[in-house]
């Protein structure tokens, strides 16, 4: 009997600790890359073991800085999420629910679905995630 996955369902720990000592994620100008297609880009042993085992690909570091948002929009796969910085005001929206993320786990989100996020803080506080296509259903 095979389990099918829901939106923000968590597949397992993610310390991101361990990362955030393995890749420089930047001073937030940009998105930062982590594969190309399923190619590793760094010699990141803990991230990459965690990018093949939830199927992951073209995998990056995702800022948004205080009051800002992406676009309503859908992707063509769902996504796994791994939070690295973040605070109660970083909300993941699908649909008409709002989640927060918290850090320490991986997420599974279908955004195949109407979805965004957004930092509502002020200022001063960037949110990190890292967003993988996934083949994980």
């Amino acid at each position: 009997m095979s389990t099918t996955l829901q939106t923000f369902d968590t597949l397992g720990d993610v310390d991101p600790s361990i990362i955030l000592n393995e890749i420089d994620i930047g001073s937030g100008d940009k998105h930062l890359f982590l594969q190309d297609g399923y190619k590793h880009l760094f010699d990141a042993p803990y991230l990459n073991g965690l990018f093949d085992k939830y199927k992951m690909y073209n995998s990056r570091v995702m800022v948004l800085h205080p009051k800002e948002c992406y676009s309503w929009h859908r992707d063509i796969t769902p996504r796994v999420h791994f939070p690295l910085i973040t605070n109660s005001k970083c909300l993941f929206i699908l649909g008409d629910n709002a989640k927060i993320m918290p850090v320490g786990s991986a997420y599974w989100v279908d955004t195949r679905q109407l979805h965004t996020a957004l930092n509502g803080n002020k200022r001063d506080f960037l949110r990190y995630h890292i967003v993988g296509m996934t083949d994980l259903e």
